[in-house]
């Protein structure tokens, strides 16, 4: 490296940098059942913070356990989905079905 350092042509040095919208991020109270091939769904959702979401993994774990025979056994999360800057969240799966959910959804 021989010769002075490389500079960048003084019409690009005061050039802001291209930015587009932000992609939009939220928290889901997630379920994989405990089948062999295991499926893992969004179920309730989106919440504005991590500890929102977690405060409502008893209210599903209570739900799916109602309704399902070893619904107990399933792995309930929360989990963090990033949608990209052109598209919506989506909606968890059982927001309508528990609506005692409602007060923490974001909106």
């Amino acid at each position: 490296m021989n010769g002075p350092p490389a500079r960048l042509p003084s019409d690009l040095t005061d050039r802001m940098p291209a930015t587009g919208p932000e992609p939009v991020a939220a928290f889901y109270v997630s379920v994989r059942t405990s089948a062999r091939m295991g499926e893992s769904s969004l179920v309730l959702g989106p919440f504005a913070d991590r500890g929102t979401a977690h405060a409502h993994v008893p209210l599903v774990r209570e739900f799916v356990a109602a309704r399902h025979r070893g619904g107990e056994w399933w792995r309930f999360s929360v989990v963090q989905v990033t949608a990209p800057p052109d598209q919506a969240l989506p909606m968890g799966t059982l927001n309508a079905l528990i609506p005692a959910a409602g007060d923490g959804l974001a909106a």
